[in-house]
């Protein structure tokens, strides 16, 4: 039997090399998202946590304790809500690189489906032809069977 040979491997394979990058571009851009997140997670623990000092210590604070403390909680607060843009930034970038892998994944699938069609379509041609072949066997010697016992009788 002959062997399956897809002519569009190479592009295939290039398809799947464009699409392990993207994949890369993509981990790396979810990453700096989640580190993102993260800081901006740890500025709104660090303001909790001093605003609860506050509240449960506002009366045994002196007065350049309680404005050095309200102090860092605006610096907090501000912190936040400039760590929110990059949020917002890296979100936006990890979108735009998942839809960019989206259409990568899409262009090597098409390919794939494509091979595995083509694949099955060879495998039954193969099939067939195998079958044809040893019904010509099978009939070739079912003709001699018949003529040599048609002679001997």
């Amino acid at each position: 039997m002959p062997k399956f040979a897809f002519r569009l491997d190479p592009v295939l394979d290039y398809r799947q090399r464009l699409e392990d990058e993207q994949q890369v571009i993509f981990a790396a851009a979810a990453s700096a998202q989640r580190s993102a997140e993260a800081q901006r997670d740890d500025y709104i623990v660090r303001r909790a946590a001093m605003r609860e000092r506050l509240h449960l210590h506002h009366n045994q604070m002196d007065g350049i304790e309680l404005r050095a403390t309200y102090a860092h909680c605006d610096f907090l607060d501000r912190s936040i809500v400039a760590q929110q843009l990059v949020v917002d930034q890296a979100r936006a970038k990890a979108d735009q690189e998942r839809a960019k892998l989206v259409v990568k994944t899409k262009d090597k699938k098409i390919l794939a489906v494509l091979k595995e069609r083509r694949r099955e379509i060879f495998e039954s041609e193969a099939a067939a032809t195998e079958q044809r072949e040893s019904d010509e066997i099978n009939s070739r010697f079912y003709d001699r069977v018949t003529t040599i016992g048609e002679i001997s009788s």
